[in-house]
């Protein structure tokens, strides 16, 4: 069962690659996430059923009854999904409660987290490298966007994560970015300058806002890490300083203008209040009123999304806010308590740990959610969050124990 269990793991890490293959070779259904979900609630349910004592983290039930609550408000819900579409809905969450019960029962080895990191590290460098030819060919790995002739400073580039889904690069790297800058901190490695500045060139050659702002929480985990004396806080400053500095001439390089980047990518709106996520609110506060207990039950009706499109937005584009109209107080309740125990137990670990890579990677998440709207953590970088916080969570308890008998 432990190989089954590492090759899914890895699997994950390889998604780019493997998400690639999916779509153009194969050509299968859906997309590869919806392939890992299935897999990931196959294995854990063997798993639960196959061991007799488990260990269950107290934020899981959130999410057990959240699951609950989400199917069975879809069996009664008026839409009209395909059936493997409609499976899947029914099943994720699930499937992420069991990885997580898998997770926090597994024992993952010295070998399997410095395999992984290899990964992570190749990843980095493909990123970065696929961001720069993006900048000159938007078509290249890029499955959602190929208007060739789109302004530079508006084109959202996915790197090499275009196949995976078209919010995987801040959903799912830079949380992975921030376990592995993580890692590269609690371990005293000097590389961690070099490949913050590989990340933060991804990030912000993304073209995308939330991304670069998930960056910038990335490199906050510096100041925690180091307990924010005044020479972490110097260091801080001049890594930031640096790495501005080296992203600046290799965007002014590339031909950016950073004029025209600010005003017609970064602050574009030129107002808070003409923006999609400020209009949302007004929406938020129209249709929640309607069915504020349990809410409407689906992400979108036609009215909310009809009343989206009049403000130039999909959707009610604040996560939360979505959230509580499609659900209502029930449901975020369930959602928003499994997110708070989630992060206060990962803080928890963090201070005992010193590792901050994790926390910081939910950290990001959650940011996310004030413009996207996903209540799932089934992405990679969110997953290997929770491995590395289990695996610097039993050295801390192996390196008590060699101390006690050491005594």
């Amino acid at each position: 069962m432990r190989k089954i269990i590492h090759s899914f793991f890895y699997a994950l890490l390889f998604t780019p690659v493997l998400a690639y293959v999916y779509m153009v070779y194969l050509k299968l259904p859906k997309s590869i996430i919806h392939l890992y979900t299935f897999f990931g609630l196959i294995i854990g349910i063997i798993f639960v059923l196959r061991r007799k004592k488990k260990y269950i983290p107290k934020f899981t039930w959130f999410l057990f009854f959240y699951a609950i609550y989400r199917f069975i408000w879809l069996q009664f819900a008026d839409v009209n999904y395909h059936p493997l579409t409609f499976f899947y809905y029914s099943i994720y969450n699930f499937a992420t409660f069991f990885l997580i019960i898998i997770i926090y029962n597994t024992r993952f080895s010295d070998k399997f987290i410095q395999n992984s990191i290899k990964i992570i590290k190749v990843t980095v460098i493909l990123a970065v490298i696929a961001s720069i030819m993006q900048v000159f060919n938007n078509r290249f790995l890029n499955a959602w966007q190929f208007d060739m002739n789109e302004n530079i400073y508006l084109f959202r580039r996915t790197s090499i994560f275009g196949y995976v889904n078209p919010n995987a690069l801040g959903l799912s790297y830079i949380p992975l970015a921030a376990v592995f800058i993580g890692y590269l901190l609690r371990l005293k490695h000097k590389s961690y300058i070099l490949f913050t500045i590989l990340i933060g060139i991804t990030a912000f050659l993304s073209n995308t806002r939330y991304v670069m702002i998930g960056f910038v929480i990335l490199t906050i985990q510096y100041l925690v890490f180091y307990k924010i004396k005044f020479k972490s806080v110097f260091r801080y400053v001049l890594l930031v300083f640096g790495a501005g500095l080296i992203l600046y001439f290799t965007l002014a390089y590339l031909g950016y203008d950073f004029k025209e980047f600010y005003e017609n990518r970064l602050f574009a709106e030129g107002d808070i209040t003409e923006t999609s996520r400020y209009k949302a609110i007004d929406n938020f506060l129209y249709f929640f009123p309607q069915k504020p207990v349990f809410g409407t039950g689906v992400h979108l009706t036609d009215e909310i999304k009809k009343a989206s499109n009049l403000i130039g937005s999909s959707q009610i584009h604040v996560g939360y806010l979505s959230h509580l109209v499609s659900y209502g107080l029930v449901g975020s309740f369930l959602l928003f308590g499994f997110w708070f125990t989630l992060a206060r137990y990962l803080y928890k670990n963090a201070k005992k740990t010193n590792y901050w890579g994790a926390f910081f990677a939910y950290l990001i998440f959650f940011f996310a959610q004030a413009t996207l709207v996903y209540s799932s953590i089934f992405f990679t970088g969110l997953i290997f969050a929770l491995i590395f916080d289990k695996y610097f969570q039993d050295k801390l308890v192996m390196s008590k124990f060699s101390i006690k008998n050491a005594i």
